[in-house]
């Protein structure tokens, strides 16, 4: 069901509020990868080139006035037109991502022995990235529990987000709920800081959402579970399978590489097929919810769907003047090298 809630975007470029904007798509997959905002300004005069790495500040401005911005990012990309220009910004995980940092050589003579993953990012940010200028905050950066060491960790070439994506923790104390940490961009009201945050319990009380309360439209979908899994450990191939193969092999892909013993390898290929289980792939179009993070919990009751479920995906775009929220929830999206290493 449909409803209106007051709503009025503002965005910054710099220190210049713009007003001619005709679309706002906002983007977080999940995965511990950038957030994207895409803008459409209809105005062709303006120098795109100049924009380059301008600071973007957005506030949705949703049902009450924001505190503090909904994305805060940098411009990274722009298409100019006859009648108008869109420009793309990243959030600030751009600076420890792609083209905008030197990737690491970890060896036996440069690494991080006896750091945390918090320690690297804290080291790495502190004499990289925030060199002359504060680009990431560090106020609330924090630790996972447990720590997660890089101890003996190698890599010839990877960039810090490509270590948070492999290394990031999970909680493994309930094997029917493995929850991870994630990588989260959270803004004080002056710049944006980084902290890992665990998701929430999938017990948690969350909010409802119905079709005469939030949801707009629901689709969803179910593919087969990852059962195999293989990965080189020491020189040697882990082979790992999950159950007695009813619907034949299907093949996981694991994020991470680095196992020291064939043990260590199996039971991380045991946990991903477990929060892999049964599980669909869950999209809501909702008037609520705009805020909720990554990792919350919030309870669907539709006769298709019911119980708790946790958001893995949001987009927020503004058109007009409607705001359209969509939130994925249950799986990852499935990323393309997924899909090679199932067909190969």
């Amino acid at each position: 069901m449909s409803q209106v809630i007051y709503s009025s975007p503002r965005l910054y470029l710099g220190k210049t509020e713009i007003n001619n904007f005709s679309t706002i798509n906002y983007k977080n997959s999940g995965s511990n990868k950038i957030s994207t905002l895409g803008i459409t300004i209809t105005d062709p005069e303006l120098d795109g080139a100049a924009l380059l790495g301008k600071e973007v500040i957005f506030y949705l401005n949703y049902g009450s006035t924001d505190t503090v911005p909904f994305f805060r990012g940098f411009i990274k990309q722009y298409d100019p037109s006859e009648k108008a220009i869109k420009i793309t910004a990243h959030d600030v995980l751009t600076f420890l991502a792609g083209s905008e940092t030197h990737p690491l050589v970890i060896t036996d003579y440069f690494n991080f022995d006896g750091f945390t993953l918090s320690q690297m990012l804290h080291h790495y940010i502190e004499t990289v990235v925030n060199k002359g200028k504060i680009r990431i905050g560090l106020d609330m950066l924090n630790e996972t529990d447990p720590p997660v060491s890089l101890s003996g960790f190698r890599n010839k070439k990877i960039h810090p987000l490509k270590i948070v994506q492999q290394k990031i923790a999970k909680d493994t104390s309930a094997t029917a709920d493995i929850r991870a940490y994630r990588l989260v961009v959270r803004d004080d009201g002056t710049k944006s800081n980084i902290c890992f945050a665990k998701e929430q319990d999938i017990d948690s009380a969350g909010i409802t959402f119905t079709y005469n309360d939030g949801i707009e439209k629901l689709s969803y979908k179910k593919r087969p579970d990852p059962n195999y899994y293989t990965v080189e450990v020491n020189g040697n191939i882990m082979e790992y399978q999950h159950n007695s193969l009813p619907t034949g092999i299907v093949m996981g892909k694991m994020d991470k590489k680095d196992f020291k013993y064939p043990d260590e390898a199996r039971e991380e290929a045991f946990l991903e097929a477990t929060v892999a289980e049964d599980k669909k792939e869950i999209n809501i179009t909702t008037n609520k919810g705009h805020y909720l993070e990554l990792g919350n919990v919030i309870n669907i009751s539709t006769p298709e769907i019911t119980g708790k479920h946790r958001i893995l995906g949001k987009s927020v775009s503004f058109s007009g003047n409607k705001v359209t929220c969509k939130l994925k929830l249950n799986r990852e999206a499935p990323s393309v090298s997924d899909y090679l290493s199932n067909v190969a």
